[in-house]
């Protein structure tokens, strides 16, 4: 029985408890710092390109075509953050993409957390079909939906509207976050549902109050990919989106290149100022991602 116990809690332990165990087992000093060193070189040639956009934005044009590479203390400036954030059709983009974002988050975390759980506790005809159907959706290239989606939008009179972009991105949003939640919810014992019908609880009382917080891994997960996705997109926009009112910070970057030219310096810097919201976010959730990748939310599903 002992010997049963111990294989499945190695088992079940996390990729990052393995990956420590597997770094301190017997493991000489020597083998540990090469293992180091490799992953040092992979993350520097990873943040190098990174590091070196981040310091072009405090560049000017002339520093970028001159023959110098670091640039001085005198060549930094924050000129082009104050040019691209007093862009006026920069800031409705930007307003935009957060609002679409949010929304589109939103929206499929509390549907995804709704499916999951009916899929995940109830029995009833077609369910695996409809968790087999939802991982179809996945497979779909995105240009082979967009003229009936289009057309959809259109005959809807969606088109150029927020509403209209928030359901295309939780089309393909709702599905995936659905089968994440439901690989949590299936690791939770049906022992605490029972407990909780005991005291009185609805069905919607111990999904808010038992799964949902015993989830929030799963949820960050989801959350996140998902709010990347919407903040990112530029295909579904493209064809959904007829003026500024509407586009998204995708399209923002185009404002500072034209036919024949193109203002690096504040390109980039508007490549920045877009990835600052997703490193926010990241930051403040980084705890329950990682919790949620290393504890196995798949399993089960």
């Amino acid at each position: 029985m002992a010997t049963d116990s111990s294989t499945h809690s190695s088992s079940d332990r996390s990729l990052i408890q393995r990956f420590d165990a597997w770094l301190s087992d017997d493991m000489s000093p020597r083998r540990l710092v090469g293992v180091y060193a490799v992953l040092s070189l992979y993350f520097a040639f990873l943040l190098l390109p990174v590091g070196y956009m981040l310091l072009v934005t405090f560049t000017s044009q002339e520093f970028l075509y001159s023959p110098q590479l670091i640039p001085s203390l005198g060549d930094l400036t924050v000129e082009n953050y104050l040019t691209v954030l007093q862009t006026g059709a920069f800031q409705g983009y930007f307003v935009n993409s957060v609002v679409i974002a949010v929304s589109t988050t939103t929206l499929t975390l509390v549907v995804g957390t709704l499916a999951a759980y009916s899929l995940s506790r109830f029995e009833f005809p077609g369910r695996q079909s409809i968790l087999l159907s939802f991982l179809a959706t996945q497979m779909l290239p995105l240009v082979l939906i967009l003229i009936p989606f289009f057309l959809l939008m259109f005959s809807l009179n969606l088109i150029d509207s927020y509403l209209g972009i928030v359901i295309a991105h939780s089309v393909g949003g709702i599905p995936l976050g659905t089968w994440l939640l439901k690989g949590y919810f299936d690791d939770i014992p049906t022992s605490l549902d029972e407990a909780a019908k005991m005291d009185g609880c609805s069905r919607l009382d111990i999904l808010w109050r038992i799964i949902v917080p015993l989830s929030l891994p799963g949820i960050a997960v989801a959350g996140f990919y998902t709010f990347i996705l919407s903040w990112n997109d530029y295909l579904l926009v493209s064809i959904l989106s007829q003026t500024a009112a509407t586009r998204t910070l995708p399209f923002g970057l185009q404002l500072f290149q034209s036919q024949n030219t193109v203002a690096w310096e504040l390109l980039l810097t508007a490549a920045t100022i877009t990835i600052v919201p997703v490193v926010v976010l990241f930051a403040f959730v980084q705890s329950y991602i990682v919790e949620g990748l290393a504890s196995g939310g798949m399993k089960g599903m």
